[in-house]
């Protein structure tokens, strides 16, 4: 008799995709519950359609399905087997009438009637350190047909860090293993459940709602650099305002200036020194010479030689892109 009973349970609600479809909904609850939906699907022509909708209607020839007692002890079967692999304490809501719905689905070739069966299964998963584990109460018992698809509603407020066999898809909180030829091994699915405040987050999103800073921070930057680019621009200008141009001549601008009276004895040191170099030299040097023996930077000489050339001291005379300086009055080497 037991034998026949489940041989009859399992025909109505693990059916192969020949007799029918199935759908299992586990509703995970925070506190370690879980609610069941057991959704059949039986496939019939249009006229058993009409039948089952005026069995519906008239509440007559429905009790062919209304299997409570028989459904009851099966799942009482499981949680028995359950309780052993686990070790742990479960309990299923005491089944009725109210426990039991039917629906119609058509298509264009006939339909499906729907018998959905619910139940709270008690204590069904694991909650240890705030997460939650699913698994340990899925036996060989109750491995799902090819014609099964199963769904696991997360609890609001959790996110799925572990999931094994990996779901075929979500919707939103809802995770879903299409029918599929493979069959779930025991303790399959496998699911770690997390609190969404308790996963490390390991980059932080700016919010949706409020801009991202970056723009802000690269245009001060590049504000920053334009305004440096200028003043070195600046800089370098009056730096080289006093230094000949690429020809060698000085510009508008370098007109010689008398040295102030705190720098003549300075200038003047200047000058003597470029003298006894030029008579060293027979008189005259190159300019580029005169920079390299004194140590002084081009444009400081650049300074003085006008100053002599001022005071008729030396004479310029340009030579390709060079200046040979040429002391006014031929002054033999010495000895």
């Amino acid at each position: 008799m037991r034998k026949s009973i489940i041989l009859f349970i399992l025909l109505l609600l693990w059916a192969n995709a020949a007799a029918a479809q199935s759908i299992i909904t586990i509703e995970i609850n925070g506190n370690g519950n879980a609610l069941w939906t057991m959704e059949k699907r039986l496939p019939f022509t249009k006229p058993q359609i009409n039948e089952w909708e005026a069995a519906i209607k008239s509440g007559q020839n429905i009790s062919q399905y209304n299997v409570i007692s028989e459904f009851n002890d099966t799942i009482n079967l499981f949680i028995v087997s359950s309780q052993n692999f686990s070790n742990r304490s479960m309990e299923v809501e005491e089944f009725n009438s109210s426990n039991i719905s039917y629906d119609t689905s058509k298509t264009l070739d006939g339909g499906f009637g729907i018998v959905r069966y619910s139940f709270w299964w008690k204590n069904f998963s694991v909650i240890n350190s705030s997460n939650i584990y699913i698994g340990d109460a899925f036996l060989d018992e109750m491995v799902i047909s090819s014609a099964t698809a199963l769904i696991i509603k997360m609890p609001n407020g959790y996110e799925v860090q572990n999931a094994t066999p990996e779901f075929d898809k979500r919707d939103g909180n809802r995770l879903i293993w299409e029918p599929s030829y493979q069959n779930f091994s025991k303790g399959e699915p496998y699911l770690v459940l997390s609190p969404v405040d308790s996963i490390n987050i390991t980059a932080v999103e700016a919010p949706e709602d409020e801009p991202s800073p970056w723009p802000a921070i690269i245009i001060i930057i590049a504000i920053i650099i334009l305004i440096s680019i200028v003043f070195v621009i600046i800089w370098r200008r009056k730096r080289s305002a006093n230094v000949e141009n690429e020809t060698g001549q000085l510009t508008e601008n370098e007109a010689p200036l008398p040295a102030p009276a705190d720098l003549n004895e300075e200038f003047l040191g200047y000058e003597d020194m470029i003298e006894k170099f030029l008579i060293k030299s027979g008189g005259q040097a190159f300019q580029s010479d005169i920079v390299k023996e004194s140590g002084l930077s081009k444009s400081k000489i650049s300074i003085v030689l006008a100053q002599m050339k001022e005071e008729g001291r030396v004479l310029k005379v340009r030579k390709g892109k060079e200046n040979i300086i040429r002391l006014v009055k031929k002054i033999e080497p010495q000895n």
